[in-house]
């Protein structure tokens, strides 16, 4: 584990380009990478100017319209910590915080070489081929 959290979003760059936001009963971001976070709780999105949204997939889908923005940034920093809670920031100054969730699996993320981050119900993580990531 580093100081900001036992994963951290890979990025050779320092960005990595959103390609895409899909909205089913989740929340989710491609991104030219090739990771891909899927949210499936409640989450807050915090727009450039600072407001907090919170935003919940299992609801009306066009409720999530501001966290759609995104779409045209880049992630700058990602992390998530042994509690299962994850933290993104965007390049236009925006963020997305998801915190575990008691029943269900938060969020999770798939990426290149068999990344596979899972937010556990009850507040853990589980890895799979992090490497050196």
């Amino acid at each position: 584990m580093n100081e900001r959290g036992l994963w951290i979003w890979p990025s050779t760059s320092g960005r990595d380009d959103v390609a895409m936001c899909t909205v089913d009963y989740a929340f989710s971001i491609h991104t030219h990478g090739g990771i891909i976070l899927r949210v499936e709780t409640a989450f807050i999105y915090k727009t450039p100017s600072g407001q907090n949204h919170r935003l919940d997939p299992a609801g009306d889908p066009s409720l999530l319209g501001p966290a759609l923005s995104i779409a045209r940034s880049s992630v700058t920093a990602g992390f998530a910590d042994d509690s299962g809670t994850l933290h993104v920031d965007f390049a236009d100054g925006s963020a997305i915080d998801v915190s575990a969730d008691k029943l269900y699996e938060a969020w999770t993320i798939n990426g290149p070489e068999g990344l596979l981050v899972v937010s556990c119900p009850g507040g853990s993580l589980t890895t799979w081929g992090l490497g050196d990531h």
